[in-house]
């Protein structure tokens, strides 16, 4: 079976988490450094290839009140080249306060969310990819 891909893409780091081969539960794969969309098109063909990767999500980082924002309008960008360059359909979830869950959860787990900013990313990517695939089963129910 097909795996999910979760992207959370920050100024500075890419968080990445993956979904278990039956689609029910996200963890996290990995943070890579932010160097440009040639270089994330690169590392995302080469999970798609070596994980299987069916869905492919991006987290879309809406103003607290649902509205855009600049950095909103910048993923959008990147989204859509993307779909154009991977010649796949990218589905946007909204990320708002991804970020402070992971620090919570970090915290949570006696770790300082200053000190483990790769953890910060990776967490907000599988935070991303499970509110999908929870939205995804209640669909089907």
């Amino acid at each position: 079976m097909a795996r999910m891909l979760a992207i959370d893409l920050g100024e500075k780091r890419i968080g990445f988490a993956i979904s278990d081969p039956m689609g029910i539960i996200a963890q996290p794969l990995c943070t890579v450094e932010w160097k440009g969309i040639d270089h994330l098109i690169k590392v995302l063909q080469d999970y798609i290839h070596e994980y299987i990767i069916e869905d492919i999500i991006i987290g879309i980082p809406y103003t607290l009140k649902g509205n855009l924002s600049d950095k909103t309008k910048d993923i959008l960008n990147i989204k859509t080249k993307l779909e154009q360059r991977l010649q796949k359909k990218i589905i946007g979830v909204d990320e708002r306060l991804t970020t402070q869950m992971a620090n919570r959860s970090l915290r949570t787990m006696g770790r300082a969310p200053s000190r483990s900013k790769d953890k910060v990313d990776q967490l907000a990517a599988v935070f991303i990819l499970q509110s999908y695939i929870d939205h995804c089963r209640i669909k089907r129910l």
